[in-house]
Formats: C-alpha cells, structure tokens, sequence
C-alpha cells in the first residue's frame, strides 16, 4: 500500500493486511515490509529489498502465536526491485531455499522447499470486486518443491498486486488444482494495534 493510505487504512476481506514498511517511505533503497493478517499481528508475511530484488523474508507459522514462523535461512528473491514500465520481468530461479521453523522466538529445525521459479506479469487492469474498483494490478507467481531442473513445481503461490494498494487477492495451487483462495478487496481505515515480537521474524 502506498505511503499515503498505508498509515490510517488496510484492505480487508478473508483476512486483513496492514501494510507496514522500514523506514516508512516508498522507494526506499533497501529495508522490509509487514504484511499484518490481523490488527494483533497474528498471521504475517515480512517481505525485504534492495536495489536488486524483492525478497520473501519469513511468514507465520500458526494464525495465534506471532512467536512461532518460518524464515528461510536466506532471503528468496521474488521479483526484480525495477521491472521496465508495462512489461514482464524475467523469471527469478532460486537453488538455496532453506529456511529455519521458530517458535517461542527461537530457532528449532530447518527444512528445504526444493527449487524456486518466480515471475511478475505485466500489469492489467482488474476489478477487485470490491471497494476500490479497478486496479493496474501485477500477478506475483511464486512456484516452489519444484525439481532440480526448476520444472514440476508441486505448489503456487498467486498474489495480486494493485498499484496504490498491494495485495488484494492471494491464491495457493498444488499440483496446479487451485487449493485456496483469499480475496482482500475492501478497504477500510483504520491501523494495526500489534507489531511483531521477535526480531529474528523481520531483521
């Protein structure tokens, strides 16, 4: 969400997101950002930057202790930081995808999700079917338990990118039957009351 409406309004819907970024400007040159599923920080995804990519950072664990995630052991890039004006970006194939299961603020296994193809497609106007109309929105697609040759991926994670506005719509695929949607289309205000309490969960 931008830097104008992300102070005193959030999207809801299936769930809520707060938009939170560090330091709170946009376009910053490096820093990360909360996704907040619930005013008390319950359910989260953090999400970092840089002048290269995108990253995805850690998510939850459970929806009722915010000191219990996952965090990959380094950050896995999404999407370029800077995709040319209209257009696709190029495809982003990652190897290293281990991330670290926390609980109580504290590290305890760690797993791997095989390989990684993400892409971003080029921006189309879509009705959100909700409170805000139609939005210049960009699909993240997010594949990951692919195989060695970054094909066959197992599992797909959509997310709905309004300009101005951030994610409105997520969607799980497995096996490419879709498994889950989530629409988040309606805006409200309004601001989170909770913040994450473990450091290791964001910085």
């Amino acid at each position: 969400m931008s830097e104008q409406r992300r102070p005193n309004e959030f999207l809801t819907g299936a769930n809520a997101i707060y938009t939170e970024v560090f330091p709170n400007q946009d376009f910053a040159a490096s820093g990360y950002a909360f996704w907040l599923k619930s005013p008390d920080a319950h359910g989260f995804d953090v999400k970092s930057f840089d002048d290269k990519y995108v990253y995805d950072r850690s998510t939850e664990l459970n929806w009722t202790d915010n000191t219990s995630f996952k965090r990959f052991v380094h950050d896995l890039p999404l999407s370029p930081r800077c995709v040319l004006s209209g257009m696709p970006a190029p495809a982003v194939r990652v190897s290293a995808t281990a991330f670290t299961f926390y609980a109580h603020c504290a590290a305890y296994q760690t797993s791997q999700l095989g390989t990684s193809v993400n892409t971003l497609d080029a921006p189309i106007l879509m009705d959100t079917g909700g409170n805000v109309g139609k939005l210049s929105t960009r699909l993240l697609h997010y594949r990951y338990n692919c195989d060695a040759n970054y094909q066959n991926c197992h599992s797909e994670e959509q997310f709905f990118l309004g300009d101005g506005y951030g994610l409105w719509q997520w969607r799980l695929y497995t096996s490419g039957q879709l498994a889950q949607t989530s629409m988040i289309n309606h805006l409200q205000s309004g601001t989170a009351t909770g913040t994450l309490p473990c450091v290791d969960s964001y910085q």
